[in-house]
C-alpha cells in the first residue's frame, strides 16, 4: 500500500493500479485472513477477507493482489511441464507458460465461477519476487454470484496449471507459499471507491478517541503530552517579562493579508501510530490586515470592499475584513482506520494556496 500511495501521489501510475485509480479518491485495503492447507502438493489456495467495514456505495473497482516469491530454482517449477509437453519448454524452447486461474469459493449451492485466467511468462527468466494482480470487479457487478454484493467476507480460490488446459501443479513450486510471511508479503484485497460527500479528517480523529468533542480534546491533549522530549519534560519555561517600547519608537503596522508558513507534523502530534504518511507536510495558513485599499491580488468580494470602506471611516460601525483562504487544494492520505485496515484517502482543504479579504 505504501509503494501505491506513493504511485498515486507522484503521478505515477507505471504499477499495476487500476485505471480507476485515477478517478478513486478512497482506497481500503483488506489483508488475507486464509492459510495453506497441509499435504505433499498444494494444488490450491483460498484467500479470505472480511469486508464488513467496506463502503459499497461509489465503488468503483476491485483487485486481488499475490505475492509471487522469487525463486532459487525457476527450472524446477517448470520440470513436470516440460516433461509432458515432450520436451519443448524451458527457456528459449518456445515451450507453454504456467497458467493462474482465480475461482471464488463455492458456497453450499453454489457452484466456484472463473474470475481470471493469466499466464506467468517472466517464470523461467528468474525475475525476482512480482505481485500477481487480479481483477476481481466483477463479483461486485453481480457476475454469476449476487449474494457477494452484501456479503461481509471474500472468498477466492487460486490454481495453476501447467499450460492452459494443462495439469495442476502444486503452487508451492511457483513461489505461492504462505507459511513465514511478513505482513507486508500477505496478499490483500483493494478497493477503489469515489465518495460523494465531503470526507473531514476531524471523522477520523474522532472515531478513534470518542463521540464528543471533549474526549476528542483529551485524546490529542493526552498524545501530545507523551509525545513530549524527555528534557522538556517537567521542565518549565521561564516566563518572560513584558518589555515596553520607548515612547521614541514607532509601532509597527501590521502586514498585509499574505500567506504563511503551517508546518503539520503528525509524528510530534503522537499521530503516527496509526497515520502511515505522509508523517508531515506545509498546511499554510493566511494571516494579516485587510484595510483599505484592498489589493486587487487578494480577490476580495464586493461585499468586503464596501465593509472596508466603511470601516476605515467609522471602525465601530462594521468590524475590518478577515484574511482567510480562497483557494485550498487536497492532500492524501495513508492510514489504519478504526477497524485496522489501511487506507488510502484523498481529503479536500487541506492545503492553503491563496489568501483573501471577506
Amino acid at each position: 500500500m505504501l509503494s501505491l500511495y506513493w504511485s498515486l501521489s507522484t503521478g505515477d501510475l507505471n504499477s499495476s493500479a487500476l485505471h480507476e485509480a485515477g478517478l478513486a479518491n478512497t482506497i481500503t485495503s483488506f489483508v488475507d485472513k486464509g492459510q495453506d492447507e497441509r499435504g505433499p502438493q498444494l494444488r490450491r489456495q483460498r484467500y479470505y477477507f472480511n469486508i464488513s467495514s467496506l463502503e459499497r456505495d461509489g465503488l468503483l473497482g476491485a483487485e486481488l493482489r499475490i505475492l509471487r516469491k522469487r525463486l532459487s530454482d525457476p527450472r524446477k517449477a517448470l520440470m513436470g511441464s516440460t516433461a509432458s509437453d515432450g520436451g519443448r519448454g524451458g527457456e528459449g524452447g518456445g515451450g507453454l507458460s504456467p497458467c493462474l486461474r482465480l475461482y471464488t469459493c463455492a458456497s453450499g449451492k453454489q457452484k466456484a465461477a472463473l474470475l481470471q485466467t493469466k499466464t506467468i511468462e517472466d517464470l523461467v527468466i528468474g525475475f525476482g519476487s512480482k505481485w500477481e494482480v487480479f481483477d476481481v470487479w466483477k463479483i461486485f457487478k453481480g457476475f454469476k454470484n449476487p449474494q457477494h454484493q452484501h456479503s461481509q467476507q471474500l472468498c477466492f480460490e487460486l490454481e495453476a496449471l501447467e499450460h492452459r488446459g494443462g495439469r495442476p501443479m502444486d503452487l508451492r513450486t511457483l513461489g505461492f507459499a504462505r507459511p513465514g510471511r511478513t505482513n507486508k508479503e500477505k496478499a490483500f484485497f483493494l478497493a477503489f471507491g469515489r465518495s460523494k460527500k465531503r470526507d473531514l479528517f476531524y471523522n477520523e480523529i474522532k472515531a478513534r478517541s470518542g463521540n464528543d468533542n471533549k474526549t476528542v480534546y483529551e485524546y490529542l491533549f493526552t498524545q501530545r503530552r507523551m509525545r513530549r522530549a524527555p528534557s522538556t519534560r517537567g521542565a518549565k519555561k521561564p516566563l518572560q517579562q513584558p518589555q515596553s517600547l520607548p515612547q521614541h519608537q514607532a509601532v509597527k503596522a501590521r502586514p498585509r493579508c499574505n500567506r504563511k508558513h503551517l508546518h503539520v507534523n503528525f509524528k510530534e502530534m503522537g499521530w503516527d501510530d496509526w497515520i502511515i504518511a505522509p508523517l508531515e507536510y506545509n498546511a499554510y495558513h493566511c494571516d494579516g490586515a485587510c484595510d483599505f485599499p484592498i489589493r486587487s491580488h487578494l480577490e476580495p468580494t464586493n461585499h468586503a470592499i464596501i465593509q472596508t470602506l466603511i470601516n476605515s471611516m467609522d471602525p465601530e460601525s462594521a468590524p475590518p475584513t478577515c484574511c482567510v483562504p480562497t483557494r485550498l487544494t487536497p492532500i492524501s492520505i495513508l492510514y489504519i482506520d478504526s477497524s485496522n485496515n489501511v487506507v488510502y484517502k484523498q481529503y479536500e482543504d487541506m492545503v492553503v494556496e491563496a489568501c483573501g479579504c471577506r
